[in-house]
């Protein structure tokens, strides 16, 4: 693992000084451009007021999404469980013919 190292990110017209490893810089900066394009947005559109008021709004709708994608992929993932089962007991069954 690579030392830590300062990383200047920019939200909301603000400049904010972070540390991380090398390896974390890109999904970082990716990150802080992530949210300061939904509080930009957020600040145009829904004419909010406040950089508090703007970072929780903004907050909450990430988390939103983040919740809907988590349970969305567990979903996927207990319907993926279930084929594999159900294809290793077809196997099984057809092995089990053969015999």
């Amino acid at each position: 693992m690579s030392d830590t190292q300062t990383v200047t990110v920019r939200i909301l017209d603000r400049e904010y000084k972070v540390g991380c490893s090398a390896e974390e810089k890109r999904n970082l900066q990716d990150a802080a451009e992530m949210i300061d394009q939904r509080m930009q947005d957020l600040k145009r559109n829904a004419k909010i007021v406040g950089g508090e008021k703007i970072a929780v709004i903004a907050a909450l709708n990430i988390a939103a999404e983040y919740l809907k994608l988590k349970d969305s992929e567990a979903q996927l993932s207990g319907a993926l469980a279930d084929r594999v089962a159900s294809l290793n007991n077809l196997i099984g069954e057809k092995l089990g013919q053969e015999k």
